[in-house]
């Protein structure tokens, strides 16, 4: 390769950066403007959102109605839940100015496959939230606390199969199984639960009478 023609290709390369860049530059203008807008109206909706919250006293009213508070603030957590929202917004306008309308239905699919991944967690961590909460102001026997961490196992297990690669089959007949599980864990508890005095002093009489006739 002569000197002549590494400086055309080095020109052609130069030539192609500065006409991408041209017609990327409103894009890039626009996204930094929505950026900017996103980050105005999260920053409003976060001052309107703690003053109105603040006035309305969620978790005092929760905490009065249930007996106990949560471990985290539901204040917070709709104020999360809106910057989340607006972020995303923001998010799928820049993905419009600057992808094809195929990468963003893929980008779409991997954010709602993450959305439900997180969904599952934080379901997790509500239910366990609300069991430690309810373990410390009851006093649990043994038993029914291992139940209720058997119950929220199970419950666990069924939204993981959901967001699984399995095939359809495979998640139905699990899902099927698990919910089987539950149910007759819930009767038999049910059971057990309104029935387990009759039970008790059905097991003494019929203890006593093998031991009268012994």
């Amino acid at each position: 390769m002569t000197y002549h023609n590494l400086w055309e290709l080095i020109l052609t390369a130069l030539r192609q950066i500065a006409q991408e860049l041209i017609y990327l530059t409103p894009k890039i203008f626009t996204a930094l403007i929505v950026f900017v807008i996103a980050f105005v109206f999260i920053r409003a909706i976060n001052i309107v959102l703690r003053k109105a919250l603040k006035f309305a006293k969620l978790d005092r009213f929760f905490e009065t109605l249930s007996g106990f508070s949560l471990p985290f603030s539901i204040t917070s957590l709709l104020i999360f839940l809106a910057d989340l929202g607006i972020s995303l917004i923001a998010l799928y306008v820049v993905l419009g100015l600057f992808l094809e309308a195929q990468y963003i239905h893929i980008v779409t699919g991997w954010l709602y496959y993450g959305a439900r991944v997180i969904s599952i967690v934080v379901i997790t961590i509500f239910l366990f939230s609300i069991l430690g909460v309810v373990m410390n102001r009851i006093r649990f026997e043994s038993r029914l606390r291992s139940y209720s961490l058997f119950i929220i196992l199970l419950l666990v297990t069924a939204m993981l199969v959901d967001v699984t690669a399995l095939s359809d089959q495979v998640k139905s007949a699990l899902i099927t199984g698990l919910s089987i599980g539950v149910g007759i864990s819930v009767g038999v508890f049910a059971v057990w639960f309104f029935f387990h005095d009759y039970f008790d002093k059905l097991i003494l009489s019929k203890a006593e009478v093998r031991e009268e006739e012994s």
